[in-house]
């Protein structure tokens, strides 16, 4: 691993929190018209046209021809495309956003032992560390530095909703990058969203005659045009290329950067307040995450010679 990786790695994964951020914002608004499996199938279909324009305008008429494990791409797209996705918009719907960003922080060390059990991924005591630090950081932020909030904590079925969605994205970053050896980030991900489409849509049909009928105005069009383009195109390939580069367990690290961006978006945006526990909160988060970037960077020298990037 190069330092200019690692460091195009950090930039790549931060913007992917950044936009996932933004989808934050968007759910909270769409939640109101339209039910999960109407946006989950709104950004397959969207992303996977998005994609399909990308791959002729760079020449690339036949990506599926370089897939060498058709079961772990599948696994991506039911875990990370569909099965995240679903389980945090129904999840939200019944828990409280306390508990759905805590049990969001739990991603990187989920996804740290999944990699260390099935992909014997060495961890090391600074990840460690760095995965503690972004934790309390974001459990200081959700719970405003007040530690009886986090004790009065009662999981219920939300809670359960969020707990599978980390399980699934621990398992799309981890099964990312095994494809990844053999496949590029763009490749990956277009092929990820193609195969989401048909489970997506079924979904979504399911959903809209029994259970939520979507309200459809210019409203709802602008925000699902941002969440197709942006937390489901642009963010899924910035993501699966840092995945690539410094791997699935370092990567999750990333993932408690959203709540920060959260509310900067949040303040500028909706106009929200600040609070001195939102600022260390965010601190420790960022931190953290650094913290854990900048030991894989000291180590990079002594990793060079074993692990080379692949596209």
């Amino acid at each position: 691993m190069h330092k200019n990786d690692y460091f195009k790695a950090v930039l790549l994964l931060n913007l992917a929190g950044l936009f996932w951020a933004g989808n934050l914002i968007a759910g909270s608004v769409l939640r109101d018209y339209v039910g999960p499996g109407f946006i989950v199938a709104s950004r397959a279909l969207a992303g996977s046209a998005i994609f399909i324009v990308v791959i002729l305008f760079n020449g690339q008429r036949d990506i599926l021809s370089g897939v060498k494990s058709w079961p772990l791409l599948l696994l991506m797209s039911l875990s990370g495309v569909l099965g995240f996705q679903i389980f945090l918009y129904l999840g939200l719907r019944y828990t409280t956003p306390i508990n759905a960003g805590l049990m969001n922080a739990l991603t990187p060390l989920a996804t740290a032992l999944l990699s260390a059990i099935f992909l014997r991924e060495q961890l090391q005591r600074s990840q460690w560390l760095a995965a503690a630090l972004t934790v309390v950081g974001v459990g200081w932020i959700l719970s405003g530095g007040h530690l009886s909030v986090l004790l009065a904590l009662d999981l219920n079925i939300g809670d359960m909703l969020m707990l599978l969605a980390v399980l699934s994205w621990s398992i799309y970053g981890m099964a990312g990058r095994r494809v990844m050896l053999t496949m590029s980030a763009l490749e990956t991900t277009a092929i990820g969203l193609f195969l989401s489409v048909i489970p997506a849509l079924s979904l979504a049909t399911v959903e809209g005659f029994f259970f939520i009928k979507p309200q459809v105005n210019g409203l709802v069009v602008a925000v699902l045009a941002f969440v197709c383009i942006g937390p489901t195109v642009l963010s899924l390939f910035w993501w699966n290329r840092g995945v690539q580069l410094i791997g699935a367990s370092q990567a999750a690290l990333y993932l408690n950067v959203i709540p920060v961006y959260a509310i900067v978006l949040a303040v500028f945006l909706l106009d929200a307040t600040l609070s001195r526990s939102d600022v260390i909160g965010a601190t420790l988060v960022l931190l953290g995450s650094f913290y854990g970037g900048l030991s894989a960077v000291m180590r990079a020298p002594a990793l060079a010679t074993s692990t080379t990037d692949k596209h």
